[in-house]
């Protein structure tokens, strides 16, 4: 009897534990979803790997930007939408791997209601190769196989992540939290002690990048290239535009890249338009590139009063300078 009222009492305390967690999750993915503000928090730095292919199908985007934190700082759709009257959605995460960056562009491409999908190309720089992703990384969360088939059971498993996933518990909650400490009228903007994609880069923040960033090259090994010629084939044949462009990292830290293998900088631009002339010659959806990173407009700006007016640090730059980006590129 004692064994049998112990089993009741641990099967409803985990019943219950798992209600208020599927409880939580509801609620604050509501929130999130229906709050002014709530797009913004796709900038934020988290566990955006468990539920951005979860906010994919419920926000239903025409327009998506893929890469790494670069993206994810740099595009807020709060921003975007009312400037250029489009649906957009931020796929950017924390050090995207070139194998990620692939199949989440893959993943935009297959959504239905998706007509451009913008990529930076940073995320395929590096030796990644192929099957290297991060631990929260997950396959069955994306709307088609590596091969471009439909992922067997992917309502399942977008329903498990959504309300189950202890990415989706810690993403909804940092959301939430985030979004519980705007006032009445403010904006992710009015709050870069909250939202870091719209902090300025100061000169100590410019010199501490400088130190951090003191050996740091801009390169494409083999595997990274693999994965971009794998998304120029699977893009070959898509509905939606493929729009890729070089990030406009401010010069300071060009400069580097060039002290450190400028070699190696210049065959990752000249490999990157080898494949997509190759991609133009031979598809019929084709391909847009461009380059921002060179001297330009963004990456000479100067500190006014001690602060960037575009820039977070000398990689990551703001919404509003994501905005001119995309007017650059003519996405409209």
């Amino acid at each position: 009897m004692k064994q049998t009222r112990y089993a009741f009492w641990f099967l409803g305390t985990v019943a219950l534990g798992i209600a208020a967690l599927i409880g939580f999750n509801w609620a604050a993915g509501a929130y999130i979803l229906h709050h002014r503000a709530g797009p913004s928090v796709q900038t934020l730095s988290g566990f955006e790997r468990a539920l951005k292919p979860v906010w994919l199908t419920q926000i239903k985007p025409d327009l998506v930007f893929v890469g790494s934190s670069r993206i994810r700082d740099g595009f807020d759709p709060v921003l975007i939408d009312p400037a250029l009257k489009r649906k957009s959605f931020n796929y950017g995460a924390s050090s995207m791997t070139p194998y990620e960056a692939r199949r989440f562009a893959q993943d935009a491409l297959a959504q239905p209601s998706v007509r451009q999908v913008v990529v930076s190309l940073d995320a395929f720089t590096g030796k990644g190769g192929p099957g290297e992703s991060l631990p929260s990384f997950d396959e069955t969360r994306l709307a088609v196989t590596p091969e471009g088939t439909p992922t067997p059971r992917r309502g399942l498993w977008l329903f498990t992540t959504r309300f189950l996933s202890g990415g989706a518990l810690g993403m909804n909650a940092l959301s939430a939290y985030a979004l519980a400490r705007l006032k009445d009228g403010q904006s992710a903007a009015d709050r870069p002690d909250i939202f870091n994609a719209y902090s300025h880069m100061s000169e100590a923040v410019m010199q501490r990048d400088l130190t951090y960033r003191r050996a740091r090259t801009l390169t494409m090994g083999p595997g990274p290239a693999r994965e971009l010629s794998t998304l120029l084939d699977r893009a070959c044949h898509a509905k939606a535009r493929l729009t890729l462009f070089f990030p406009p990292d401010h010069a300071a830290i060009q400069a580097r890249y060039r002290e450190g293998d400028a070699a190696g900088l210049e065959a990752f631009k000249q490999t990157v338009r080898g494949a997509v002339t190759r991609h133009n010659a031979r598809c019929p959806s084709q391909a847009a590139l461009f380059d921002f990173l060179d001297a330009n407009d963004l990456t000479t700006e100067v500190l006014r009063q001690g602060r960037s007016a575009s820039y977070v640090d000398l990689v990551h730059f703001r919404p509003p300078a994501g905005l001119w980006l995309l007017q650059k590129m003519g996405v409209d």
